[in-house]
């Protein structure tokens, strides 16, 4: 068999092939058209967009590109490429000091799309022009429709990917393109402050210019923010400039954090890049401090190396670092050459860029409260994850440790706690050694309940406890016991053996424990719903739990019976937890598929009003957003909210305020209650916000949630798109409402409760992960 010969591509395919890896979509496009007017030296960039049309335009006031320099642009193919104004030699390739990547960009446009290419420099009296189209010259002489009066270049895209399909069909939306757009304009603004920039969306068909974005020269990158964002984000910052070495890191940390991560800016010689090891390093340093769940009131306990602030409720979103943040490095210490987005970075003296930036961080964490020198030296030898935090070793001179801050939280509510606990309580504890946990030793406190006045003995060992005025517990030998007893049977205590007559035990215990057969075998067995459907109940169980015998699966004999005691509590939790999630989920699927039984809503009147963020105002405006949140039963009722500038005209109009109110008019009822208390509704709508802002599929619904009658739990469906706020609000109104422990339930009682846990979808586990089994 002859093999075929190694021939070279042709230079078409070539360029064809080159071209699609470094620019992939109409917003990497803009990008680099940005970048190139922003190494033009430029001071005003204007791009216009009409995504639906395939085209874009990029107009600055920079240096302007030459006639001969237009004329390498226009050659066509292989002439075109490689053709820059930037100066690169063998030795400097790898350190990339400007924005354009090898003077490709503008040869891989004439390639995939129609270019057109309008300058003038400071010394031409007329503005020259270029058209390209698939490396193909058009034309090549005076501009006719982008004629300048003044230097600088205007570039034109259209009918992008007109050669690509495929890339076409795969393409996001035009609302997700132009917001990517955006993102991209805000995150070099913020960088270069001295220059304005405007974003129009050209598909508009209105008389007036539909503008979606205007940023005018500021002074800094945190007047930038403030017009970009308003006040709302940065009401109180911290401006840093600390320099190491030839390393110098400057921006500002806002001591006001924020539900999304949508505002974090970091930067490498003003190239923004992508998440990395350093964003690590600083979510790290945020993570091991305080930041997250800040309050309004923060003071520091002299004696304690963490704060004494009272801690948010758990289920409350944990705030996120506002910051904008430039590293200068030495173009020859790194290497973000790795891809034509230059987001990725390759870093010579990572170690001293870490040290610098974690520095930094813990020194503003320590001056305003968030964190102590103690913790700060701890958190510097790792980076713990923010789910899995570390038990920090606070210890001083003395040897004497605080506790880890994380044990103090409680899962209810300050103002629960506050209603049943007017005054503090001692909590009075005590060491013991491993040698003294023994079952010899024992020692027996007396406690008194605050709240009824009951006196109670515990014993320190177990932790039981009975009330003084009760007589002792009995031991199942009929003797009073010594001490009081648990409440579990050991394993020989259970077979009655080593003196214990079997007869000693109720009936209905012997029989279960003998048809129950070796602990070891029972323990192998996996329980299914069909156990729970065929239930016997017993009866309650230390007004805790619900005994019961089950037939196992798959098995009839006696030996296939086993005794179970279910937790009433998680029991009745998961019970109303699918109930709940069912009205929810149900009203959703029926909204997005626009039927007729829509979910249960609660009209406010007067609508409620809530206070977000400029920023947040503007996304609430996109439709899709507004249709989302009515799905899941929020409508709001006015849409045109007062922005209240604290300045009003100049071009350095960073003071607005940035906020916004809106009103709520209806909200599903099922969790309405939960809703209305404190600032629920506004935290939820900021939250829900965010995770729409960084995850915009969610908003893709409509062609994945087809409702069908045949299934038994089809509302599971729908939980993927169920805002997590959602799912915990429901979680906690569920375990308030819930059966408690000590409440006391009739045999029948039992019964409903048992039959309603198996005709759940997941009735092995509680809202809160806990076994209910």
């Amino acid at each position: 068999m002859d093999h075929a010969a190694i021939e070279p591509l042709p230079v078409p395919t070539r360029n064809k092939l080159r071209s699609t890896q470094i620019l992939t979509s109409l917003s990497q496009i803009v990008s680099e058209l940005l970048q190139n007017s922003l190494d033009a030296g430029a001071r005003a960039v204007e791009v216009g967009v009409d995504c639906e049309e395939w085209t874009c335009w990029v107009r600055d006031d920079g240096s302007g590109m030459s006639k001969d320099g237009m004329n390498v642009i226009g050659g066509g193919l292989e002439a075109g490429r490689y053709g820059t104004s930037k100066a690169y030699d063998p030795d400097s390739l790898g350190e990339l000091s400007t924005f354009g990547f090898r003077g490709e960009a503008l040869a891989s446009c004439a390639d995939i799309c129609c270019l057109e290419i309008s300058s003038r420099t400071a010394r031409s009296r007329e503005s020259w022009s270029v058209i390209v189209k698939g490396s193909k010259p058009l034309y090549n002489g005076p501009a006719v429709r982008w004629r300048r009066e003044s230097p600088g270049t205007t570039v034109c895209v259209r009918d992008a990917f007109y050669n690509l399909p495929v890339r076409r069909l795969s393409h996001p939306t035009p609302a997700r393109t132009l917001e990517a757009i955006r993102h991209e304009i805000v995150a070099f603004a913020l960088v270069f402050p001295q220059v304005s920039f405007t974003l129009e969306n050209t598909h508009s068909v209105k008389d007036d210019k539909d503008m979606i974005l205007r940023i005018p020269k500021t002074t800094s990158a945190l007047t930038a923010f403030r017009h970009i964002y308003g006040r709302a984000l940065v009401q109180h910052v911290d401006e840093i400039d600390e320099t190491s070495g030839e390393l110098r890191l400057e921006g500002f940390v806002s001591l006001d954090g924020a539900h999304s991560k949508a505002y974090q800016f970091l930067y490498i010689n003003r190239h923004p890049i992508s998440p990395c090891e350093l964003h690590h390093v600083l979510e790290s340093c945020f993570s091991a401090s305080s930041f997250a769940k800040h309050g309004t009131s923060f003071e520091i306990d002299t004696f304690s190396c963490f704060s004494s602030a009272v801690r948010r409720s758990p289920r409350k979103a944990e705030k996120k670092p506002v910051y904008v943040l430039n590293l200068t490095v030495p173009p020859e210490e790194l290497d973000n050459c790795l891809e034509p987005a230059k987001a990725v970075v390759h870093l010579r003296n990572k170690g001293g860029i870490v040290a610098l930036l974690s520095s930094t961080i813990q020194a503003f964490l320590i001056r305003h409260g968030f964190s102590t020198a103690n913790v700060a030296r701890v958190t510097g030898r790792g980076s713990p994850s923010p789910r899995k935090r570390r038990k920090y070793d606070c210890a001083d001179d003395s040897g004497y440790a605080e506790p880890e801050p994380d044990m103090s939280s409680r899962r209810m509510s300050d103002q629960v706690e506050t209603s049943r606990h007017p005054s503090p309580i001692p909590l009075y504890t005590r060491e013991v050694g491993i040698e003294a946990l023994s079952a010899e030793e024992t020692e027996e406190l007396s406690w008194t309940d605050p709240n009824t006045g009951h006196i109670y003995v515990v014993d320190t060992r177990t932790g039981n406890s009975y009330r003084q005025s009760d007589p002792p517990p009995v031991a199942l030998d009929g003797l009073k016991s010594a001490r009081p007893q648990g409440r579990t049977l050991s394993r020989q205590q259970a077979r009655g053996t080593e003196g214990l007559p079997a007869s000693a035990m109720p009936e209905w215990i012997q029989e279960a424990l003998e048809s129950y057969g070796d602990s070891t075998a029972a323990s192998s067995h996996r329980f299914e719903k069909a156990d729970l459907r065929d239930a016997q109940v017993i009866d309650q169980v230390d007004r805790k739990f619900i005994a019961c015998l089950i037939n196992k699966s798959g098995e009839s004999s006696a030996l296939g019976r086993a005794l179970i005691l279910i937790d009433q509590h998680a029991a009745d939790e998961r019970v109303r937890v699918e109930r709940f999630l069912k009205e929810l989920c149900l009203g959703f699927l029926a909204s997005v598929n626009s039927d007729d039984k829509f979910l249960r809503l609660r009209e406010l009147a007067p609508p409620v009003p809530i206070l977000l963020s400029r920023h947040e105002e503007r996304l609430l405006r996109d439709l899709g957003t507004r249709r989302t949140f009515e799905h899941w039963g929020f409508r709001f009722v006015d849409m045109s909210p007062e922005v209240t500038p604290e300045t009003e005209g100049g071009v350095d109009a960073g003071s607005i305020s940035g906020y916004s109110q809106l009103f709520v008019g209806c909200i599903p009822d099922v969790v309405g209650d939960k809703l209305l208390l404190d600032d629920e509704l506004r935290d939820f709508v900021k939250a829900f916000l965010a995770k729409l802002e960084t995850d915009p599929a969610y908003q893709c619904i409509e062609t994945d949630t087809a409702v069908h009658d045949d299934e038994e739990h089809r509302w599971l469906r729908a939980l993927r798109w169920c805002p997590q706020q959602l799912l915990d609000l429901v979680n906690s109104k569920a375990c308030r409402g819930a059966i408690m422990f000590n409440d006391s339930l009739t045999h029948a009682q039992c019964e409903k409760l048992v039959d309603s846990l198996g005709k759940t979808a997941f009735p092995f586990q509680c809202a809160h992960g806990r076994r209910v089994v």
